[in-house]
């Protein structure tokens, strides 16, 4: 059994209220596009969303986020966002992320954000169970 690598895509229409002043999609829009993709494909793609982690008292919160901005997108654009797990350390999982034009399969941005499993109730980082890890591995 090994850690589930593969890097999965979700695609997202650029909408009126995500531009900016200058005509192009806002800094803060990244990241919320990046979130919501993940968000969708550790439910479809891995079988464990965050429904579960937030029944069993648990929650991923973000410790960074860096990202590196290419081109810019702009209203009626369709972003594909890839992500795939980079790294995953006792109570740590790093996800690497990258966006592209859907039209022009251009690079839009890329980046990484690490995110820590924290036990919402003490609020505490804690190791990531044995029964999470099973979720997101291939089994060979």
């Amino acid at each position: 059994m090994s850690l589930n690598l593969n890097e999965y895509v979700s695609s997202v229409d650029v909408r009126p209220d995500d531009i900016d002043l200058f005509g192009h999609l806002h800094s803060s829009k990244y990241l919320d596009y990046f979130l919501a993709a993940r968000f969708v494909q550790m439910q479809e793609n891995y079988g464990l969303g965050m429904p579960e982690f937030l029944e069993k008292q648990l929650g991923w919160f973000m410790k960074d986020f860096e990202i590196s901005y290419k081109r810019q997108v702009k209203l009626g654009d369709k972003v594909l966002v890839y992500t795939k797990i980079k790294d995953w350390t006792k109570g740590i999982s790093t996800v690497s992320f990258r966006m592209e034009l859907a039209t022009t399969k251009k690079e839009v941005c890329s980046g990484s954000s690490a995110f820590a499993l924290v036990d919402l109730n003490s609020g505490r980082n804690i190791p990531i169970p044995e029964w999470v890890i099973d979720r997101y591995s291939i089994k060979e």
